[in-house]
């Protein structure tokens, strides 16, 4: 099992850098490993959501399109905006079309200069229902894809 760079997110605000596998939609508690290498399971209730991310560090001073004209648009995804109660909003392609209600689900990035790359979303923690910007069929969702060179 592959580990993956992830900043946790919770809903208080704290973040906190750590390790996880790519799991399942509607995982929960969230499987991570911390920066010492000691394996837990984050109650997906706590978390706004986790950010598999590039690096650690991020860019601070990367202020991406605030348009959805102005990012990639997926041939065939389901773009939605997701728009969280803490005021930020993230246009993505939501894996799949039939999320659970309660649930978490993933969401990729659209941005490609994003430091982030995959969203696992905690629908909890979002002010409304993912808003689809324009139906699509939806795509076949490989996450894995997301981190090949």
């Amino acid at each position: 099992m592959e580990l993956r760079k992830v900043i946790l997110r919770y809903t208080d605000g704290r973040t906190l850098p750590a390790y996880a596998p790519i799991f399942e939609e509607g995982q929960d508690p969230v499987p991570i490993v911390d920066l010492e290498g000691q394996p837990l399971r984050v109650p997906l209730e706590d978390l706004k959501a986790l950010f598999f991310v590039r690096t650690f560090s991020g860019n601070p001073d990367y202020d991406g399109p605030g348009a959805l004209e102005a990012l990639p648009y997926p041939e065939g995804g389901r773009v939605v905006r997701l728009d969280f109660l803490d005021g930020e909003h993230i246009f993505g392609d939501l894996a799949h079309t039939d999320t659970k209600e309660g649930l978490g689900f993933f969401v990729t990035v659209l941005d490609p200069e994003d430091n982030n790359l995959l969203i696992y979303v905690n629908p909890a923690a979002l002010a409304c229902p993912p808003s689809p910007v324009t139906p699509r069929a939806p795509s076949p969702g490989n996450p894995e894809a997301l981190f090949e060179p």
